[in-house]
């Protein structure tokens, strides 16, 4: 049986499949927010009116070297037109899936029509819909803040859609470059939504020398541009050679805050490849989620076990890929699988990042699913009758994925599962165990709550006690208790030098106090004794500069400028230059009628200003003070 490859048929069945994942993605609009969705995102719903805060929140993110401005922007353009909150920001990411996926399936079928195969849409269109169902991208497409990596796949999609029909018409017409320009602006967006966006240029050659071989649908080759193509994989490979020696001493000292280390972090991620790769593929839900910072480092070849095996693995893949590349059908498969690797080039290399996250493969997953139906594809051009099989086992998979998925959203959409079944998946977890304590605690399980907490110090690797201790005042005040005596008296009692070390658990409990959980009186409490720590005469406790700057902040909405002034000395005293504690210093000195030291202030502001240096907020806050 031959099914009719038509545009006509594949189109609307390929619209059916996006609608059928937006229904099964939307219940997932309820599920929480995740880890980074608080610090990244929180700071949009103050946006003011005008254009000015809005402006300052798409160019003064901090995610990554370059800020990743097209992702902000969508952020931002959500809350200033759509203002829906996290399930607003959840819709958008569904339907954005859903969009990419229909790039998926358009690229797939540019690629197939070129290498030949049978039945070429319907490959395509079912290639597509496992990518667009694969259990392993719920993680990313209801964790909001991975929007940063859905809008960079996006436009890596269609920087590579752009490419193929470029190619077509190089620069012989003025189609051909405004093709060009496009697909210049596509890498540009693609790079500014996030860094990985880069990858899509050695991905496009790759495609060129393995897929295409220079050739056009005839199967003539254009001789310029295969020594063009060659000698930028050449110059390519030379070129990240050449920034991996300059920049190798910068690269190991990142690992200076990491437990591991380069070698280690390779061996790890040996392994971490190829579990991505069976995740994607026949996934194991139970392990699906955010939470990884349980999975094991590799000490060495043999610790854990699986280490030799994994390394062994890739090693035999080169005399494969090798003898691969003597055939052309061998080209196709090779092409596809390096686009998986290629896409992890940035995120699972010698970076000191962490070592496993599911939203690292949104963009490398299509490399696989291109393998899948490739190797599908070409055994139906060999053998023709075995087409329709092949179709029907493969809609088979994207019906069991698509259960799978919906299975994960189901999950994802009730917060106290969610968080039951990552502490029971994995126990070793400090935030699976994080944030088990902090649910507990917001339903009144403080007892509980405390345990979990308990062993998520013991987990960490970054934490100190007194951070710990931090964290269960928090739970203290979310379930609605009174604090005890005792807690305020242990706080800084260890390590006293440095009694805290994290950051992002002090500003937590921050915006608890902000938001008014803690009674009045444990407020007052917990700022007397952070002053008796850090701001008592002949105290040698110290603290990172953001920690100074939180504690100001608490002091500031008590009203205590004096210890508010205090602790922005200490914080500008590590970060002299840092505009915004400058800002916040002003104001503490005018409230306290510090006429000299606010006279400074304002010549640095002044002379910063006219530098150029404030942002727009920044000069309206300026402002005020003048």
């Amino acid at each position: 049986m031959r099914l009719p490859d038509s545009r006509l048929l594949t189109l609307p069945l390929a619209l059916a499949v996006l609608a059928l994942s937006v229904w099964v993605y939307w219940p997932g609009i309820s599920s929480p927010s995740m880890l980074d969705d608080r610090s990244n995102l929180a700071v949009v719903g103050h946006l003011g009116e005008g254009f000015g805060g809005a402006a300052d929140y798409i160019f003064g993110n901090r995610s990554g070297p370059l800020g990743r401005p097209v992702a902000m922007a969508s952020f931002v353009l959500e809350e200033l037109y759509l203002d829906a909150g996290t399930a607003g920001s959840k819709q958008v990411n569904i339907v954005l899936h859903a969009v990419n996926a229909g790039l998926v399936m358009w690229l797939f079928s540019l690629l197939l029509a070129h290498a030949r195969v049978p039945q070429h849409r319907w490959f395509a269109l079912l290639g597509g819909a496992c990518w667009l169902l694969a259990p392993l991208y719920v993680s990313t497409v209801l964790y909001v803040v991975q929007r940063m990596a859905m809008l960079s796949t996006l436009f890596m999609l269609l920087a590579c859609i752009v490419y193929v029909y470029w190619r077509r018409l190089l620069f012989r017409s003025l189609a051909g470059a405004a093709l060009f320009g496009v697909l210049l602006l596509c890498f540009a967006a693609a790079l500014l939504a996030k860094e990985n966006g880069a990858l899509v240029l050695p991905v496009i050659v790759l495609l060129e020398v393995l897929w295409f071989a220079a050739r056009d649908r005839t199967g003539k080759q254009n001789r310029a541009l295969r020594r063009a193509s060659l000698a930028l994989l050449g110059l390519g490979t030379l070129l990240a050679v050449l920034l991996l020696v300059l920049f190798f001493e910068r690269i190991e000292g990142g690992y200076r805050h990491r437990d591991f280390g380069l070698l280690e972090r390779l061996l790890t991620q040996s392994r971490a490849l190829w579990d991505y790769l069976g995740q994607l593929l026949w996934p194991e839900l139970p392990r699906l989620g955010v939470f990884h910072d349980d999975f094991a480092v590799s000490r060495g070849l043999h610790a854990p076990p699986d280490t030799a095996f994994a390394v062994a693995a890739w090693l035999l893949l080169i005399p494969v890929a090798l003898a691969l590349m003597r055939f052309r059908a061998g080209q196709l498969l090779l092409g596809a699988g390096l686009v998986f690797l290629v896409g992890h080039a940035i995120e699972s290399s010698v970076f000191a990042l962490e070592l496993y996250f599911e939203h690292r493969n949104y963009f490398p997953g299509v490399g696989i699913f291109l393998l899948l139906v490739t190797a599908l594809g070409l055994l139906a051009r060999r053998w023709p009758p075995l087409a329709a099989p092949l179709l029907a086992w493969l809609a088979v998979y994207v019906l069991l994925l698509a259960v799978q998925t919906g299975s994960q959203v189901q999950l994802w959409s009730s917060a106290p599962l969610l968080r039951l079944n990552y502490v029971n998946q994995h126990p070793d977890s400090f935030r699976a165990n994080e944030e088990m304590a902090l649910h507990l605690a917001s339903v009144g399980a403080l007892d509980s709550a405390l345990a979990y907490s308990r062993r998520a110090g013991e987990l960490s690797i970054t934490e100190r006690p007194g951070d710990w201790q931090i964290r269960d005042l928090a739970l203290y005040c979310l379930a609605g208790r009174e604090i005890p005596a005792t807690r305020f008296e242990e706080l800084g009692s260890v390590e006293p030098q440095r009694p805290f070390a994290v950051v992002s658990t002090f500003n937590g409990f921050a915006k608890i106090l902000q938001r008014g959980r803690c009674t009045l009186a444990d407020t007052l409490r917990f700022s007397d004794r952070m002053a008796d720590i850090f701001l008592a005469p002949g105290t040698t406790a110290s603290a990172s500069a953001n920690i100074y700057s939180i504690l100001a902040g608490i002091a500031n909405d008590l009203g205590q400028y004096a210890r508010a002034h205090a602790y922005m000395r200490k914080f500008l005293a590590l970060s002299p230059n840092n505009v915004r504690g400058m800002l916040m210093q002003l104001h503490f000195t005018t409230a306290l009628g510090l006429e000299h030291e606010q006279a400074a202030l304002l010549e640095r502001l002044l002379a910063l200003q006219a530098a150029g240096t404030l942002d727009e907020g920044q000069q309206q806050t300026l402002a005020l003070y003048l």
